[in-house]
């Protein structure tokens, strides 16, 4: 039993080495464009906050700008949700594969960087 648990745990780290060297993951296309860990982290590793939003905000704009850029892109644009000025990293994971919080309780498939 303990063989297939650290089989597992092998892969599952093999394939998210896998996808960070690929570049699937947000952060991996921060770090292309020239960004540091420091631009987004705090020394403790935290997200740093704008205000109200994730640091986001600092580069991509508030909840307006973000309406405003995803306009058309999708059948109902997943920034102008009802529920209001979520965390970007509600969706946005930046280490790992990005969540479809919208997909929760609606049909609505968004491809989630």
């Amino acid at each position: 039993m303990r063989l297939i648990a650290f089989s597992a745990m092998i892969l599952s780290l093999f394939c998210l080495t896998a996808q960070a060297q690929q570049g699937q993951f947000l952060a991996d296309r921060h770090v292309a464009r020239g960004m540091k860990c420091e631009s987004c982290h705090t020394p403790d590793n935290k997200v740093k906050t704008s205000g109200d939003l994730d640091v986001c905000a600092t580069c991509h704009g508030d909840y307006p700008a973000m309406i405003q850029k995803t306009e058309g892109r999708y059948e109902v644009n997943p920034h102008a949700q009802h529920e209001g000025a979520l965390p970007c990293s509600e969706c946005h994971k930046g280490h790992k594969a990005g969540v479809n919080y919208c997909g929760g309780c609606h049909n609505f498939v968004y491809k989630v960087p």
